[in-house]
């Protein structure tokens, strides 16, 4: 008798441990066995330990106990992880190690190449991904990819204090193309998302691919959020491929979002047969205009090399666009930047902080890199940016430094250079206010008689107006006299008395407990009132009074959709919409910003 209420005892010890799948009692995961009976409860809507598991467990936490070791259900003799998901569940790792995760297309057929995905809970409750160790991942996929989640599609999401060490591989060309893949998610078009002290370490090989987008973190960012604090240290090795994306930390941004404090620390290493490459050390593409961006305290250590044909590449951004509501402050690169040609090259623009460059406004940037060209047909080279494009209309540089050394190499020198600016489009104004270019410019070669050099603007056509009165050029610049007060020793080559080594005193203004996410994802009211035909007509509650009203299409994998927009009232018609699929809708206005799933038929 006692014996059986001892064993009677142990079961409901066993039952109360393992949870109910409440944020204070989570369910607990502390096997493998575990992790695939969650599976099966998600997909199924079964019973996970004696609790009923429904939406994708939606609402419901899990938390692993113990280190769990997939070598005994994954592998090259045993075939593939399975992610699970669709999820809708908030899963901690307890700072426990999920280790020898493994996918490999040539293997069998891929069912998910993560831990899970996608993520798509329609609550707007805030569901988190927090202190998950994935040590030892094997990724070889064509699919839009990460090592903890393949997309975030839906809601409020954060993640947050991840550690990755992945070693990713692209896959078929076929299926590859247009693919995103990221150490901890291949895109983001959820409603919002929080990514904090999150790592990645490892490395991404592509090869075979074309119009991939690639970052240490994320591939594609397409929800706003906050992304602070985080580091990759994952390399890059791209080669073989024609069209390319690649940044530090995300391939291609896309979303209102605040980006502070984050480091990346891997090389980038790219080489492409034909076509075009964009390369940053923080972000390959950011293109956010008409909602706020805010970039501010963001370090690059990481080299970057490209050996191409057309190409723009920069110490922090490929190409950045942003208007008056963009913040970019504080930044810094402290990597050499490389381009060599290869081929046939008619495009090539290199900056110490970024290659292309359309925003209004930068304060307090720094290149310490040195950048080096090589056998590039007129290249557009700035310390600071390569080119800025007339999509910016007036562009102002406060406060920013370059001390990198630019050097170029080619039998017959041309170009246009600069130690600041290379190139300026049809704009308005260019001010360099308070601005110093430390860095000495050399000439590898015979300068041919289509070289432009200048201290700090190369080419401004006549009808920009620029300011540089109140800045300073301190480098050696052929044919130019340092101005007064240039310390008497130099530059010199290396980041010497620079900022130090790292972006400040931490992320700042950190996530906290997240109370505020759930008002920032439901601050604009808007309703989807009809489909179809073509069409989508959203209502906007007092939109008459909002000022500029943006709406974007995008499909589920992080492309735009082109369509067009007409408003009437607080109706907001989108025309030429696809007749089938599923997309989010994305509606920027001066009060917030709000994205809303759709599905048609």
């Amino acid at each position: 008798m006692r014996s059986f209420v001892l064993a009677v005892m142990l079961s409901m010890v066993g039952a109360w441990a393992a949870g109910d799948g409440s944020r204070a009692n989570p369910l607990t995961v502390e096997s493998v066995e575990d992790l695939e009976d969650l599976r099966l409860a998600v997909i199924a809507g079964t019973k996970y330990k004696g609790v009923q598991i429904k939406n994708m467990g939606e609402g419901m936490f899990f938390k692993q106990t113990a280190d769990i070791d997939l070598s005994s259900v994954c592998g090259r003799n045993k075939g593939n992880w399975k992610a699970i998901g669709p999820f809708s569940g908030s899963y901690d790792g307890g700072g426990h190690k999920i280790s020898n995760l493994f996918v490999d297309e040539d293997v069998n057929s891929i069912m998910g190449s993560a831990l899970f995905g996608p993520v798509m809970p329609d609550s707007k409750d805030t569901i988190y991904f927090e202190n998950i160790v994935i040590d030892k991942a094997y990724i070889h996929s064509s699919e839009t990819t990460g090592a903890i989640i393949t997309q975030v599609v839906s809601g409020v999401v954060v993640m947050r204090n991840n550690t990755v060490d992945l070693e990713y591989k692209s896959g078929s060309e076929d299926y590859a193309s247009g693919a995103q893949v990221g150490g901890l998610v291949g895109n983001v078009v959820s409603g919002w998302t929080g990514f904090y002290n999150n790592t990645v370490k490892g490395s991404f090989q592509v090869t075979t691919a074309d119009g991939m987008y690639v970052g240490g973190l994320i591939g594609t960012l397409v929800a706003d959020g906050n992304f602070t604090g985080n580091t990759n240290e994952a390399k890059f090795v791209v080669k073989g491929v024609n069209t390319v994306t690649v940044g530090g930390l995300a391939g291609q941004n896309l979303s209102s979002t605040v980006i502070k404090d984050n480091t990346n620390k891997g090389n980038i290493q790219v080489e492409t047969l034909k076509g075009y490459t964009f390369v940053g050390g923080l972000i390959g593409v950011s293109t956010v205009k008409g909602s706020p961006n805010t970039y501010v305290g963001n370090v690059n250590y990481g080299k970057i090399e490209v050996t191409g044909s057309d190409a723009s590449l920069g110490g922090l951004f490929g190409l950045i666009q942003g208007d008056s509501t963009m913040v970019l402050d504080s930044c810094i690169n402290q990597a050499d930047v490389i381009y060599r040609r290869t081929l046939s090259q008619e495009i090539a623009y290199i900056g110490g902080i970024a290659g292309l460059w359309e925003a209004v406004e930068g304060t307090r940037l720094q290149n310490f890199g040195n950048i080096i060209v090589e056998n590039a047909i007129k290249p557009y080279v700035g310390g600071l940016i390569g080119y800025i494009r007339e999509g910016s209309e007036s562009t102002t540089l406060k406060q920013s430094v370059n001390r990198g050394k630019i050097t170029i190499k080619k039998e017959n020198v041309d170009g246009l250079i600069a130690g600041l600016i290379g190139v300026t489009d049809s704009i308005s104004f260019v001010t360099l206010d308070s601005c110093t270019n430390m860095g000495d410019i050399e000439i590898d070669g015979t300068a041919a008689s289509s070289l432009v050099l200048n201290p700090l603007v190369a080419f401004a056509p006549a009808a920009v107006t620029v300011n540089k009165s109140t800045s300073k050029n301190w480098g050696n610049v052929p044919g130019y006299e340092k101005d007064p007060g240039a310390p008497s020793d130099g530059p010199g080559d290396g980041p010497g008395d620079g900022p130090g080594d790292g972006p400040g005193d931490g992320p700042g203004d950190g996530p906290g407990d997240i109370t505020s996410v759930p008002a920032i994802a439901k601050a604009l009211d808007v309703h989807v009132v009809q489909m179809g035909e073509g069409r989508i007509t959203l209502e906007i509650p007092g939109m008459e009074s909002m000022g500029r009203v943006r709406a974007r299409l995008f499909s589920y994998d992080g492309k735009r959709v082109p369509v067009s927009m007409n408003a009437s009232g607080s109706l907001l018609h989108l025309e030429g919409v696809p007749s089938a699929g599923k997309f989010l809708v994305r509606v920027a206005t001066q009060r917030g910003n709000r994205s809303i799933p759709v599905t048609l038929r």
